[in-house]
């Protein structure tokens, strides 16, 4: 678990990158093997030195490490890459240390992604990731609204309850489907035309498919903000709507995946 859930009582985290979702980044870069510790409290009192020896050293039996400029690690965070430098001479290590990365002279932080998501910059939060933030899970059953105004949607239940969701809006999506690839119009919010709900659902109208993907699993990639999630006058304007933000999704496909 992440270490503030287990260091501060009912701490409420949203995660940019679960950690089934790392295993599949990790995958994706051809790494040979993942050390995966659990995070305890028991654990977590172990100093910095500890840590070295115990997992570095002995468990790992590491030859290079790599480290970001600023982690911190051991209790109380008292591990830098500065103390690190005396225990790497002793035993025989070499180190890389991965510096800042900037977009347009401000140090790029998860803290910023954060607040991009949250923000429904999308495109700001993909540009800093490096890749298109993306949401998976299963397909479960909805109220069929979207069917009943011509645009069936798939309801998307979440694979980890504590992935970050981002702001209620609606995006242009890239969506996988066992294996193939699809554009979809996505919404994220409350279905306020409706009054349907207090709790935001994640909903994507698939472009051009037509399968029952009931139970199966799905992973959305937010490419673009559409537009801001409205409360419509009546269900025909919505439908209006709707049909525009498909052409939105349309022509941005024409633009820009010739």
């Amino acid at each position: 678990p992440h270490p503030r859930t287990v260091l501060a009582n009912n701490y409420d985290i949203r995660l940019l990158t679960p950690l089934d979702e790392k295993k599949k980044v990790f995958s994706n870069l051809n790494i040979d093997c993942l050390y995966i510790i659990n995070f305890t409290k028991e654990f977590s009192n172990k100093t910095y030195k500890e840590f070295f020896d115990e997992i570095i050293v002995n468990k790992i039996k590491a030859k290079h490490l790599v480290i970001g400029y600023d982690h911190k690690f051991g209790k109380n965070r008292d591990g830098d890459i500065n103390k690190l430098g005396e225990y790497i001479k002793e035993n025989e290590l070499t180190m890389s240390i991965v510096g800042p990365e900037q977009i347009d002279d401000e140090i790029i932080s998860s803290t910023k992604i954060r607040n991009a998501l949250l923000d429904g910059n999308i495109e700001g939060a993909n540009l800093m990731l490096g890749r298109n933030y993306s949401l998976d899970g299963i397909v479960v059953e909805g109220s069929k609204r979207g069917r009943e105004l011509g645009f069936p949607t798939a309801n998307l239940g979440l694979a980890d309850n504590n992935k970050l969701v981002p702001k209620n809006v609606v995006y242009f999506v890239k969506v996988n489907v066992e294996g193939n690839n699809y554009f979809g119009v996505a919404n994220v919010g409350l279905r306020p035309t409706f009054n349907n709900t207090t709790v935001p659902i994640t909903e994507v109208f698939i472009l051009d498919f037509n399968k029952d993907i009931y139970g199966k699993e799905i992973v959305l990639e937010f490419v673009k903000r559409i537009r801001d999630e409205i409360k419509f006058d009546s269900r025909e304007i919505l439908e209006l709507q709707i049909k525009k933000d498909v052409e939105t999704a349309k022509n941005f496909i024409k633009e820009n995946y010739k």
